[in-house]
């Protein structure tokens, strides 16, 4: 094969898939797919398993709780378990039992050609308020379809590295 032949075979196969992701509500696709995987990878918790994407209009989301504190501060991140331990000493004995961390990865088009992908971790307080413990948000303006395609899970791995 020449070339000049891999060339349009390439071209012509990235517009098969720009036409697919454009029309069939591929992208919708692609979004399921990748948050449903990092769900898989990052998210899994000892009472959360086989987790759904929820979509809310452009909004694309995947979430768990971890019901267990004693659980959560087995997790390697140790940013995220000096937070823990310090919500532990504000909330001592049987309180701190009630303590609830929430994770969360989530995705949003803004406009036609930008994509906003953000995780965040939450512990959920016996009051029953909300701390942020981390959070990190990246995004990515793009002119064709395949390049979101091609770029969209490095984005999510970029924000999941705060788990």
């Amino acid at each position: 094969m020449t070339k000049i032949d891999k060339e349009k075979l390439t071209e012509e196969m990235n517009a098969k898939n720009r036409d697919w992701l454009i029309e069939s509500g591929g992208i919708s696709s692609l979004f399921i797919h990748n948050l449903e995987n990092f769900a898989y990878r990052y998210l899994e918790t000892s009472a959360d398993k086989g987790i759904k994407c929820f979509i809310d209009g452009d909004l694309y989301r995947v979430s768990s709780t971890e019901p267990s504190i004693i659980e959560a501060l087995k997790w390697e991140n140790p940013q995220l378990k000096k937070s823990l331990i310090d919500l532990c000493k504000k909330f001592p004995g049987k309180a701190s039992q009630e303590l609830r961390v929430k994770l969360n990865i989530e995705t949003k088009m803004i406009g036609e050609h930008k994509n906003e992908c953000s995780a965040s971790i939450k512990c959920l307080l016996p009051s029953g308020e909300s701390s942020t413990l981390s959070e990190k948000t990246a995004s990515m303006t793009f002119e064709d379809p395949i390049e979101l395609r091609n770029k969209h899970a490095a984005l999510l791995e970029d924000v999941c590295t705060i788990f």
